[in-house]
């Protein structure tokens, strides 16, 4: 019965919240296909030569075991937290009315993505000099670049929507000072 009202009171919420959904399922087929294969290729280390989309870390496995899975490790806690913005970003459209859209929910969530995407790109930023300092070392590590992203456009997305969650915040301040003085 929710999902209907929603459907005809806020239909543009729901189709953003539907690109979301899908967004969201990918990241979590990627994090899943990596870290079976991952696991798989402790077993068969031929498995390492395509963990995903043709990631090759079979050089990695062969020359050194431990650096091979942090990076794995670290790869898996990266591609995890993106999903993971996406989900606090399917709970605030599924919670959000448009006649009241602040509440104190929908704050918190708005300021833990915040959170998130700065996390993201510091861990990206330690990624990445863990990855220049294996290079440095003669460790093989093709096309390892493309699977961690960029830590700025992390970084600078967790400032915006931390600033937008303050904003957010006041306006949560303003809409219970008006149902006060109503």
């Amino acid at each position: 019965m929710e999902w209907k009202k929603k459907w005809e009171t806020q239909p543009g919420l729901m189709l953003i919240t539907i690109v979301i959904w899908s967004v969201f399922i990918g990241l979590c087929i990627k994090t899943g296909a990596v870290l079976f294969n991952f696991i798989y290729s402790l077993f068969n280390p031929l498995v390492a030569q395509n963990l995903y989309e043709g990631l090759d870390l079979s050089t990695l496995l062969e020359q050194n075991f431990w650096h091979y899975i942090s990076v794995l490790s670290l790869i898996l806690v990266i591609t995890g937290l993106k999903a993971f913005i996406f989900y606090l970003m399917i709970r605030i459209f599924l919670k959000i009315n448009l006649m009241h859209p602040f509440s104190k929910e929908i704050s918190k969530l708005i300021s833990q993505i915040g959170q998130v995407a700065i996390q993201i790109a510091l861990l990206l930023i330690i990624t990445n000099g863990y990855f220049k300092w294996l290079l440095k070392r003669g460790f093989e590590l093709s096309e390892l670049w493309s699977n961690t992203g960029g830590a700025f456009e992390y970084l600078l997305m967790g400032i915006i929507v931390y600033a937008i969650s303050r904003v957010f915040n006041r306006g949560l301040e303003i809409q219970s000072e008006n149902e006060l003085t109503i």
